[in-house]
């Protein structure tokens, strides 16, 4: 199980430096939104019963700073292209973070493309 985290971690990391995406001056770039949403990552993959409060707290940031559609959209791809590096990702999970977490604020990547 080590050797698969570690295999993750260091998928994310190469992926992060040499995604090339950014977002609007306003929104966070793909890079941070991808850090803000890693710690997530146990409850995503069924690790953890319920996010941790870094989880939420970052989920918060990233949908608050995305206020424009085309800000929304990029935030989209960004996690969706980072998201399907994730072995055992519960897309079920992903799609409900936001309810969880309690963020009223949210807005749903398939209403957007």
């Amino acid at each position: 199980m080590k050797t698969v985290f570690v295999s993750f971690f260091t998928l994310l990391i190469v992926f992060v430096f040499t995604v090339t995406a950014t977002k609007p001056s306003k929104g966070l770039t793909c890079e941070q939104e991808i850090t803000l949403a890693m710690a997530c990552l146990d409850y995503v993959t069924k690790k953890t019963d319920s996010p941790s409060a870094a989880c939420c707290n970052g989920m918060k940031s990233i949908v608050y700073s995305s206020t424009t559609k085309e800000e929304k959209q990029a935030t989209c791809n960004c996690l969706r292209e980072a998201g399907s590096h994730i072995p055992n990702i519960d897309k079920d999970r992903v799609n409900n973070l936001c309810k969880v977490c309690k963020i009223t604020n949210d807005f749903d990547c398939q209403i957007l493309d």
